[in-house]
């Protein structure tokens, strides 16, 4: 029987593409960052991590200012989906840009501008992500199809994330060769044009094909210090929040470690044929990650979400260190299995993420009266981000205390080790403080089923 509370497939599955935009997007620049500016351009890792830190910090500033405007909104379009058409456009030009770099610049010049475009990017990224992810709290009511919607989401996300590996390896084609610029220099300019028109497409679909659901419940507009104090009085929320910065802390973290490791420890500094095992790596964990979610979407019916998310948080682990057997020169292929692992254990936290915040949004109603799915979606943001800053700094510090900075075609067997432990030890501490920050998490699926009856009482059933 169909539940009362589903919303059409089509208008699901227009909210989903938004993903693709998302995880595309925002993975490619940190992906893309280090191989393009540092192993190609000579930029010091440091000054990527600056560039990167600070981009993602200013952004992260103008994440609340982005959910009240999106709360407050009043349009015959609704709250959401004009920003989501604004941002879509912007984050698309800058996107294209960060990779076409000036000829001639100096290391600092070279600085300024991927900063400069960076800070623009996310800037955008912001009027599309803050609104887009409070569109999608507010979609559903039910409490087991708001973990299902968020497989909407998650498919074209891990679509996206299969072809980002792949961005490297396509600007090292041939066809890009050129006199007098390495070949991934000229290529990525091309490539990222190319990649520009995707995120635009599918950042405009939620836009052009979604309804609001609590798009009438004008109410007194809220400022924005009221906003964020309300917000932070909540303590499911900042548990909530707490644990999944730990997540992006340890997630992060890794990435740029993993292209040096990968380069430089299995590759022995070929980084062709790196680029064609990270393709294969990031196609082995976007399936796997599609073929678990149906599976974790079908357990989230009779286990509570926060078990489902300690039991991702342990597979997650377990790739972790298993790193350090797999991670071998004289088996390469094998590096496949520690990434999928963790892919497949950090599915789960992705799946339950938007649905637990939802279940916030609700508890927040029956307290303030208000829905405030953008404030929501902007603190979270603003953790994720200022999460993403501290990492770009943390792990572009580890690379030169570790010896990489001037890039050669070797790296010394002691720095590699020190980058391979903290691929390990780093992870494990921030996963730690996940679990232990959600033990005692109180919106379990009884409480959350009380609350909606409230509000049904109080104020009817809304239905888009």
């Amino acid at each position: 029987m169909k539940k009362k509370h589903e919303v059409p497939i089509r208008q699901k599955i227009s909210w989903g593409l938004g993903g693709f935009a998302e995880n595309l997007a925002n993975n490619a620049i940190l992906t893309l960052a280090y191989p393009i500016y540092n192993v190609a351009l000579g930029m010091s890792p440091m000054f990527i991590g600056i560039a990167l830190a600070v981009s993602r910090i200013l952004d992260a500033i103008t994440d609340p200012i982005m959910g009240n405007i999106t709360d407050n909104t009043r349009s015959r379009w609704g709250r959401r989906r004009p920003w989501i058409f604004l941002g879509s456009i912007l984050m698309a030009i800058f996107f294209g840009l960060i990779w076409i770099i000036p000829a001639g610049m100096s290391e600092t010049g070279n600085f300024i501008y991927l900063t400069l475009m960076a800070v623009f990017f996310f800037i955008g990224f912001t009027i599309f992500i803050i609104p887009y992810s409070g569109l999608g709290l507010e979609l559903v009511v039910d409490y087991d199809e708001r973990t299902v919607l968020q497989t909407f989401r998650l498919v074209p996300a891990f679509i996206g994330g299969m072809m980002t590996p792949w961005l490297y390896k396509l600007s090292l084609l041939d066809i890009f060769k050129h006199d007098t610029l390495p070949t991934e220099l000229n290529g990525i300019k091309y490539v990222g044009a190319g990649a520009a028109i995707l995120i635009l497409l599918t950042a405009m679909a939620p836009a052009l094909f979604t309804r609001e659901r609590y798009a009438g419940m004008a109410g007194e507009k809220l400022k924005i210090i009221p906003a964020i104090k309300m917000t932070f009085s909540d303590r499911p929320f900042l548990m909530l929040v707490g644990a999944y910065f730990f997540v992006f802390i340890g997630l992060f973290f890794i990435n740029p470690l993993l292209v040096y490791i990968g380069i430089y420890h299995v590759c022995g500094g070929d980084k062709i044929f790196y680029s064609e095992i990270a393709g294969i790596v990031g196609t082995s964990c976007a399936v796997g990650q599609m073929v678990s979610m149906p599976v974790i979407a079908w357990a989230a019916k009779f286990v509570d979400k926060k078990a489902l998310l300690f039991a991702g948080l342990s597979v997650a682990l377990t790739g972790y260190w298993s790193s350090w057997w797999l991670f071998s020169p004289a088996h390469p292929w094998l590096q496949i299995g520690p990434p999928l692992v963790t892919n497949i254990g950090l599915t789960v936290c992705w799946v339950v993420n938007g649905s637990f915040v939802a279940d916030v949004c609700d508890f927040d109603e029956l307290k303030t009266g208000r829905r405030r799915e953008g404030m929501y979606s902007a603190v979270f943001g603003f953790v994720y981000k200022n999460a993403l800053g501290i990492v770009a700094l943390l792990s572009s510090y580890m690379l030169v205390w570790a010896g990489i900075d001037a890039v050669s075609q070797t790296v010394a067997m002691e720095s590699l080790t020190k980058v391979r432990v903290a691929y390990i030890i780093f992870p494990t501490l921030c996963l730690g403080a996940s679990i232990a920050l959600m033990v005692n998490y109180p919106l379990t699926r009884k409480k959350v089923g009380e609350i909606q009856e409230q509000l049904k009482a109080r104020r009817g059933e809304i239905k888009l």
